[in-house]
């Protein structure tokens, strides 16, 4: 049963500043709930999981440094854009104080916090050479040390890389007109899910455009269109190269959105002004029958443009361009296998169709359950394309004016999702679909025929998701996961998350009868790495002999992303794993 409530539509009209006024009347109550989501945000995920004082003062200080980045990078927002944040919170929420408008660069302000961790050497981005280098500290400082490690594997737990999107045109698809598929997955099942939405805009002298997003969010940034027939999304990326300053995101798509009629366009209008933060945008061209990725790491742009009579573009959350490549963090392997992963399935799968893309074909991949190196298992958790914080999905035909929107809980690339279909001319005004008059404009047909409807085992690592991503309540996430490995016995990605949420409940024995479980049925080598890394640190005390044996395991296994782990295996382990379930890691 969907848990979301019933698909809206709005149109917009006038100045950007009428057209906040315009939407905020319509979504008060869901929009302060996005506000207080976001504006808590960041103490939640960067020190949400640390106990005691420390937890107290980490929290504060993320706050705090949150709270400082969000002001610089509003400070110079395009005037007309802040004007229609302004008259959007006072219409939804009364007041248009800083705080709420500062939400609007949560995600930047998170990623570029995650930036400064690596470059500093927090965590897990510790280098090996820590004490020869500018990140040595004196012994007297040693537990302000371990609690910057702390706040930093914290800080690496909750930065998912996540997002996948394929755009396709020409003899891929079944009329030769683009395609511009996109998950959007982000640490907030249970809000962004909740809620979805269309809007369209039609500024006064300016280009027409509609975003999908949650309901409430008065921000044209995750999945874009535009009546020139550009589809665009931007993709989370990780790098040293953020800045204290510079364009938020909300605002630079919203700028190409408006503004850009081809792929050109988008590129001049991401130069005119520096970004501050880390990203890889992309871009799909109805007319142009063409695609690329804008990868931004602050200042420095790069494109990435589709191989010489390629008819297709895959885009996730890995650097493409070298000089991007230089400067490009991650705080295990398993961060980059997550994303290349993904990006390999889908790109096997638009390879091995057997006939021209549709749009329906394209729903179905998005819903894809297999890793592209262990696809002999359907998973719920890892390098797979329907994670469990799939918060957001759609399929967007912008010469048809027509996308398939995923319109149930996450994952929203399974279950229900709506057929949309539009006109850029139409009445001002909101609805809610099963309250959609006649000459609105909007068409919606609801649909369960495009992806496998979500099994118990799923709903469950939904409950799970919630309740660790949300308020890290341990004990309920873990019962959730517990009961998933019940309903989906043969899926090892159940069993890491099971002994990960069990070693962090101080359950030991649990977390070894997992490992063992696991072990019985992975036959990928990382993911068994990770379970023998994580097992033996366990069994060290209550076991050593299996230890032992696990450790000759690890150390028999050969692949390059497996060295990292053997490397982890050698050092003391002393604490609770920080989980990030959605990723399959832990530090």
């Amino acid at each position: 049963m969907t848990t979301t409530k019933p698909l809206f539509m709005a149109r917009l009209k006038g100045t950007q500043q009428e057209m906040g006024t315009q939407h905020g009347r319509m979504v008060g109550e869901d929009a302060r709930e996005l506000v207080e989501f976001y504006r808590t945000m960041p103490e939640r995920a960067l020190a949400g999981a640390i106990d005691g004082l420390p937890g107290r003062l980490a929290r504060l200080a993320a706050r705090g440094v949150a709270t400082a980045w969000q002001a610089s990078l509003a400070r110079d927002r395009p005037e007309d854009l802040a004007a229609r944040s302004r008259a959007f919170m006072t219409a939804s929420t009364g007041s248009a104080s800083r705080i709420a408008l500062y939400t609007l660069a949560t995600m930047d302000s998170m990623q570029n916090c995650v930036s400064r961790v690596a470059r500093r050497g927090l965590g897990p981005f510790a280098s090996a050479k820590r004490h020869g280098d500018e990140l040595y500290r004196p012994d007297l400082l040693a537990p302000l040390t371990s609690i910057a490690d702390t706040i930093g594997a914290r800080v690496a737990a909750t930065a998912a890389p996540a997002c996948t999107s394929v755009i396709a045109w020409g003899s891929a698809t079944s009329d030769g007109e683009l395609l511009f598929a996109r998950n959007f997955d982000f640490p907030g099942v249970g809000v962004w899910d909740a809620a979805p939405a269309f809007v369209i805009n039609a500024p006064t002298g300016g280009q027409r455009y509609g975003f999908f997003a949650r309901r409430g969010a008065d921000t044209a940034v995750v999945t874009v269109v535009n009546e020139a027939g550009l589809v665009i999304a931007p993709h989370t990326r990780w790098h040293e190269g953020a800045a204290w300053r510079g364009a938020m995101i909300v605002d630079l798509v919203h700028d190409i959105a408006r503004r850009a009629e081809t792929l050109d366009d988008a590129i001049r209008i991401a130069r005119e002004r520096p970004v501050s933060s880390t990203w890889g945008i992309a871009i799909g061209s109805m007319r142009e029958k063409s695609a690329l990725v804008l990868e931004i790491a602050g200042p420095h742009l790069e494109v990435v443009r589709p191989a010489a009579g390629a008819t297709f573009l895959v885009c996730a959350n890995r650097y493409r361009t070298a000089s991007l490549q230089a400067g490009q963090v991650a705080a295990s392997p398993a961060w980059a296998l997550h994303s290349e992963r993904r990006e390999r399935r889908l790109r096997a799968l638009v390879e091995g169709r057997k006939s021209p893309l549709t749009a329906e074909m394209l729903a179905g991949f998005m819903g894809n359950r297999r890793d592209v190196d262990a696809p002999d298992h359907t998973r719920r958790l890892g390098s797979v394309l329907a994670q469990a914080t799939n918060v957001h999905c759609a399929v967007i035909a912008p010469a048809s004016m027509r996308a398939l929107v995923g319109v149930d809980q996450a994952p929203c690339c399974e279950g229900r999702w709506a057929d949309v279909s539009w006109t850029w001319d139409g009445p001002r005004g909101g609805w809610e679909l099963g309250a959609l008059p006649a000459d609105a404009g909007f068409t919606v047909t609801l649909r369960d025929d495009l992806v496998a409807p979500q099994d118990e085992a799923t709903r469950l690592v939904y409950e799970a998701a919630r309740a660790y991503e949300g308020t890290h309540d341990v004990a309920v996430a873990r019962s959730a996961i517990e009961r998933a490995v019940l309903a989906a016995p043969e899926d090892p990605s159940l069993r890491l998350a099971a002994a990960w949420l069990a070693h962090e409940a101080g359950d030991l024995s649990a977390s070894v009868s997992h490992v063992d479980a696991g072990l019985a049925l992975e036959t990928d080598t990382y993911r068994r790495g990770q379970f023998l890394l994580w097992g033996l640190r366990v069994a060290r005390v209550s076991d050593p002999s299996r230890a032992a044996r696990w450790m000759d395991e690890l150390a028999r296994l050969d692949g390059p992303l497996v060295e990292d782990l053997k490397a982890r295996a050698r050092k003391p382990y002393r604490g609770r794993p920080a989980v990030n379930l959605m990723m399959a890691d832990a530090y």
